[in-house]
């Protein structure tokens, strides 16, 4: 359990370090969106196949290898904050979540000042709960983990996926039924 904290107060540091690369990239992005409308409909695309793909995809159970974890030679604590940080900072969904996050949570939302530090801090802080709670019953769900179960989850993970990425593409239709009916009025 202590080094499975310390690689995720890595993974912590990685979406610190991403979470300001995408906060200083939000506005750039907003005005990119506002220019090349369709941009919205090519994120949620990728996030509507990305669901697809994880409904689809099979997941193997991986098997069980009898290792004398005594012989195993215990990582310090900068080796697996390191491990951590290389994890995370791998994967580009990380990025891709924060620039979600700043892009339409901060700046769609107009969030300023000390609210944003509280935003973040509130965002981080509950992830990292969460990973604790995860570590913690990491172990007493192992059995529970049976292939059947691992694919009704990717199922639900994939639905949601696909349910967020439809949403996205049909958020301004509101604007714009409001905006046409204006138009048309004369007002």
């Amino acid at each position: 359990m202590r080094d499975a904290i310390f690689v995720d107060v890595g993974v912590l540091l990685a979406d610190v370090l991403y979470l300001f690369l995408a906060y200083f990239s939000a506005e750039r992005i907003m005005v990119w969106l506002e220019k090349y409308e369709f941009l919205k409909f090519v994120g949620a695309g990728v996030i509507i196949v990305y669901g697809l793909y994880t409904i689809i995809s099979k997941k193997s159970p991986q098997v069980n290898q009898n290792i004398d974890l005594k012989q195993l030679k215990r990582p310090n604590a900068f080796g697996l904050i390191s491990k951590g940080i290389a994890l995370n900072a791998m994967n580009p969904a990380v990025l891709a979540y924060w620039l979600f996050v700043c892009t339409y949570q901060v700046k769609g939302h107009n969030i300023q000042g000390v609210n944003v530090v509280i935003f973040f801090v509130i965002c981080l802080g509950t992830m990292f709960l969460i990973d604790l709670l995860k570590i913690y019953f990491a172990s007493k769900l192992k059995k529970k983990l049976t292939p059947k179960n691992i694919a009704t989850v990717s199922v639900v993970v994939g639905a949601i996926l696909i349910f967020i990425g439809i949403g996205l593409c049909f958020q301004d239709i509101q604007d714009i039924e409001i905006t046409d009916v204006e138009m048309i009025d004369g007002n």
